[in-house]
C-alpha cells in the first residue's frame, strides 16, 4: 500500500504543537512574535491532530478494500499491528517513570503503585480522577486511542455500509456528551470525562470519512488545475485552523476555558483538519514536498516516544535545575526560559529518537510490522 507522506507530515506538526505546548507549561516563554502567541498556548491541539490521523490511517487500508483495490486487512492483523506499536514503548515509558523516581511524584492515588499500574495497563485510567494523570499525564490518550481500537470493528462494520450515517452518529454522540457533562459535572469532573473516548468520536470520525473520500473520490482527481485546487484548499484549511485556535485562545481568561470552547466547537477543528489532509493529498507536488519534508518526517517517525516523554524529560531539568536559574522565580528569568527552551527541545527530541531507534523499531521489525 503507498505511504502517503502527507500525512507524515502532519503528524510531525502535531507533535511538534505538543511538545511546544509542553515545553510553554514549564517556561511560561511566548512565541517570539505576538501574532503567534496562540499557537504554543494552544498547542494542545496537536493531540485532537493525532486522534484524526488515526481515524485516518486505521480505516484506509479498510477504506480501499471496500471502495478502491486492495484485500481487506485480518483483525488478527490488525490487532497485532496496534499491540506492537503501542503497547512495548509505553510499558516502557511507565517501567522510566517509576526507575527515575518521577511517577511516585505525581501520583494521585496515595502511591498506590498497584491501582496506578493496573488501570493504566488496562487503559481504563482515565475512568477515575485519581489515576487519570498518575504515572504520566500524557498518557491518557494512549486511553482513548486504545479504547477505539477495540471498538473499530463495530464502527467499522457500520461504517462500510452507512459512511456518512455512520459519521453523523459518531459526530451527534460527541456534542452530546460534551454537553451533557457541562450541564451535569461541569464544577466536578467535566473537564476529565470530556477528554473520554466519546468526546472525541467527532475527531475520528473526521479522519475516518477523510480516508473515505480520499479513496473513493479525491484520489480519482488528476490534472494541473485538481492539483491546484487541493492547494488551495489545503492553505484555506490551515488559515481556517488558525482562525479557531484564535478563537478558542480569546476564552483564555474564562474558567476551564479550553475545554468550554470545545462543548460546541471541537468538531469544527475536526472539520479544518479534514480540508487540510484532503487538500494536502490533492494538492501540488511542491506543496507535499513542503508538508513532507525530512524534518517532519524525521520527528513523526519518532512521534509516538517524543509525544511520552516531554513531561517526564521536562520536570526532571526542572527538579535537576537543568539549566540553572539566579531568580528566585525562574519564569521570571528570560535568560532561563530561552536556554530551557531549547535544552529541552534539543534533549526531549534526543532521547526520544533513542528510544525509538534503539527499542521501538527493532521490536515492529521483529515482530514483523
Amino acid at each position: 500500500m503507498k505511504r502517503l507522506g502527507v500525512l507524515d507530515g502532519l503528524r510531525g506538526i502535531a507533535v511538534l504543537l505538543v511538545l511546544w505546548y509542553h515545553v510553554w507549561e514549564t517556561t511560561f516563554l511566548s512565541a517570539p512574535w505576538p501574532w503567534l502567541e496562540f499557537v504554543p498556548e494552544t498547542g494542545f491541539v496537536g493531540v485532537h491532530l493525532f486522534f484524526f490521523l488515526s481515524g485516518f490511517v486505521i480505516v484506509y487500508p479498510f477504506a480501499r478494500s471496500a471502495w478502491g483495490a486492495g484485500t481487506q486487512p485480518t483483525w488478527r492483523s490488525f490487532a497485532a499491528r496496534r499491540f506492537w506499536k503501542i503497547v512495548p514503548s509505553y510499558v516502557l515509558s511507565i517501567a522510566v517513570a517509576y526507575a527515575i523516581g518521577y511517577a511516585p511524584q505525581v501520583s494521585m492515588t496515595g502511591n498506590d503503585w498497584v491501582k496506578d499500574v493496573g488501570t493504566h495497563l488496562l487503559f481504563i485510567h482515565t475512568w477515575w480522577p485519581g489515576t487519570y494523570g498518575g504515572i504520566n499525564g500524557v498518557l491518557w490518550t494512549l486511553a482513548v486511542e486504545v479504547e477505539f481500537y477495540l471498538l473499530f470493528p463495530l464502527i467499522w462494520w457500520c461504517f462500510k455500509r452507512a459512511p456518512w450515517l455512520t459519521f453523523a452518529g459518531m459526530l451527534v454522540t460527541a456534542l452530546l456528551w460534551r454537553q451533557g457533562l457541562a450541564h451535569c459535572c461541569y464544577t466536578t469532573l467535566f473537564g476529565q470525562w470530556e477528554e473520554n473516548l466519546p468526546g472525541y468520536l467527532d475527531i475520528f470520525g473526521f479522519g475516518m470519512l477523510s480516508a473515505y473520500l480520499w479513496t473513493r473520490y479525491v484520489s480519482k482527481a488528476e490534472g494541473a488545475r485538481s492539483r491546484a485546487i487541493g492547494t488551495a484548499v489545503a492553505i484555506a484549511g490551515f488559515a481556517l485552523l488558525a482562525w479557531l485556535l484564535t478563537s478558542m485562545y480569546d476564552y483564555r481568561h474564562a474558567d476551564q476555558w479550553s475545554s468550554v470552547w470545545q462543548i460546541d466547537y471541537r468538531g469544527a477543528l475536526g472539520l479544518a483538519f479534514a480540508i487540510v489532509a484532503l487538500g494536502s493529498l490533492a494538492g501540488a507536488a511542491w506543496w507535499k514536498a513542503l508538508l513532507s519534508n525530512p524534518v517532519l518526517t524525521f520527528l513523526a517517525t519518532i512521534s509516538y516516544n517524543l509525544y511520552l516523554y516531554p513531561q517526564i524529560v521536562l520536570r526532571e531539568m526542572v527538579w535537576h535545575h537543568v539549566p540553572p536559574s539566579g531568580a528566585d522565580d525562574q519564569h521570571y528569568d528570560p535568560t532561563w526560559q530561552v536556554r530551557f527552551t531549547y535544552l529541552a527541545f534539543a534533549i526531549t527530541i534526543a532521547c526520544s529518537a533513542a528510544v525509538t531507534y534503539a527499542f521501538e523499531r527493532p521490536i515492529i521489525r521483529k515482530a514483523g510490522h
